[in-house]
């Protein structure tokens, strides 16, 4: 999730920490899929990736997440989550909303508040001003204590934000159409937000077959190395045409290589293998497990998980 800063007052600065959580809010089990971004007053949220979606994505009709409390431990020189005490305001509300951009802007780093009219302006490439459209709002539930604090980065190790508190949220959204950019906001955040792309969550999601790391011995990865290589082996077959795949993604990674297709598996259908830099995919140390994704020309979404190990993690 990329985040941008909007100006709600001249001269106002704000600070965003991007960081991760390894398990999502439902209880499920570890993914790469899910990651908390936090902002500078505490408010962080985790959006919950659609089927064959990443986590910067969400259904056009609907966008689903979980708002948190976290704050910045230091564990590495011996303080203790479990010790940190929670403020009263870590366990109220919060109010979200959703702005849809304007067709031509890929980013919400030029938003900014009119302050006559109080409609959210961005900046488009030519300079021109144009206004965006709010596309849905809702209100938390008041946020309950996790049971142990979560550390947002995945390693419990390391110092960084820990999650605190949590509650799940669901936001109607209205006048959005597939590849529509969205900017989800807390309204108190001073003016931070996660960039969302909407999908036909409509579409058949179709299951793949993929190799992590052919070759190797296990699927061990070092969460802390960003230059580390993660090849990955798409299969084909009936339904899936690797000559045809695009938005190819691992975890959030767009690949940095990909070869030529080859039927590995002596099947008839070719395969291909996708190149990805660790450091783009988001993979941390608690993640059991990767997905990826992708789209084929029917068109369809297709949706394949693979478990990992980590290394190098402390704790």
């Amino acid at each position: 999730m990329k985040l941008a800063r909007r100006t709600l007052i001249p001269g106002a600065v704000v600070a965003a920490l991007t960081a991760a959580l390894a398990a999502a809010w439902t209880g499920s089990a570890p993914s790469a899929e899910a990651r908390w971004t936090f902002h500078n007053d505490a408010v962080g949220e985790v959006v919950s990736a659609p089927d064959g979606g990443t986590r910067s994505d969400t259904c056009r009709g609907r966008l689903r997440a979980v708002a948190g409390w976290g704050t910045f431990v230091d564990v590495e020189n011996g303080e203790d989550p479990a010790a940190v005490p929670v403020p009263p305001d870590a366990l109220t509300s919060v109010r979200y909303q959703v702005w849809k951009a304007p067709a031509g802007i890929d980013s919400f780093a030029s938003a900014f508040e009119d302050p006559e009219t109080g409609a959210l302006v961005l900046v488009a490439p030519d300079g021109t001003l144009r206004e965006a459209a709010l596309a849905g709002a809702a209100t938390t539930p008041a946020r309950s204590l996790v049971e142990t604090p979560r550390p947002a980065g995945g390693d419990p190790g390391r110092s960084g934000s820990f999650v605190f508190a949590t509650a799940p949220f669901s936001v109607e959204l209205t006048g959005v159409r597939p590849g529509d950019l969205l900017g989800l906001t807390p309204r108190s955040s001073g003016g931070i937000f996660v960039g969302l792309r909407a999908i036909d969550c409509g579409l058949p999601v179709l299951g793949a077959r993929v190799d992590l790391l052919p070759g190797a011995a296990g699927n061990v990865v070092s969460p802390h190395d960003d230059a580390q290589l993660v090849p990955v082996r798409v299969f084909g077959g009936r339904r899936v045409d690797v000559r045809h795949l695009d938005r190819v993604r691992l975890g959030e990674a767009a690949p940095v290589e990909v070869r030529a297709p080859r039927d590995h598996d002596r099947d008839g259908s070719p395969d291909r293998v996708y190149v990805f830099r660790q450091g783009d995919t988001d993979i941390q140390c608690l993640d059991g497990r990767v997905t990826v994704t992708g789209r084929t020309a029917e068109p369809a979404r297709i949706s394949a998980r693979a478990p990992i190990s980590t290394t190098g993690c402390a704790g």
